[in-house]
């Protein structure tokens, strides 16, 4: 029987800076980051990290540019002790639809610099908790969208669909990620698990 695996951190891709909220390429560092902020739990940082501890999950937020991100990531495996196969990262996804979701294990990179930087500085045994993107009705390639402003109506979805991601964390706290059973229009649908 294979192991189920309990996701001990919580590691949203993106970039540094006001310039780059609202933007596809930061749908991992800004669902992280508006989930923590709610909370009074202090800070912990490392040179390249700031994080938050809840409910056993460390919440991390990446203090480098996207395609340094893995080397935040490893920082953070190293002062936390924890084993990749137990962390999640969240980002952005240009195969995907608008706010579809997939969750993964290992697998390509599809290019994205930041997943590209983790594997190179950690190793490709890591959860993906995959956003799409693609709001266009025809597909473009992603480095004409990922860091446009998203329009003020998909903005508004943006954060309707963080405020669900209580939702997942809710359950992984309880559960192991191989039970998530995370439908890809969770988002689109304002379903509860």
């Amino acid at each position: 029987m294979k192991k189920l695996t309990k996701i001990k951190l919580i590691f949203g891709l993106g970039n540094p800076g006001k310039e780059f909220k609202n933007t596809p390429h930061n749908f991992g560092r800004d669902l992280v980051e508006s989930y923590i902020t709610k909370t009074k739990q202090k800070e912990v940082e490392g040179e390249y990290f700031i994080a938050k501890r809840l409910s056993g999950i460390f919440f991390v937020i990446p203090q480098l540019y996207m395609n340094e991100n893995g080397k935040a990531l490893k920082e953070a495996l190293n002062k936390f002790k924890l084993n990749l196969e137990n962390i999640l990262i969240i980002h952005d996804e240009a195969d995907l639809p608008f706010l579809r979701v997939k969750i993964s294990f290992n697998g390509g990179s599809s290019m994205h610099k930041g997943v590209e930087s983790v594997y190179k500085e950690c190793g490709r045994n890591v959860w993906r908790f995959r956003i799409g993107i693609q709001y266009l009705k025809e597909r473009v390639k992603a480095e004409k969208i990922i860091l446009k402003k998203l329009p003020k109506n998909l903005i508004l979805k943006w954060n309707k669909a963080k405020k669900l991601f209580a939702h997942v964390i809710d359950k992984l706290e309880k559960e192991p990620i191989e039970k998530l059973n995370l439908p890809n229009n969770f988002f689109i649908n304002n379903q509860s698990l």
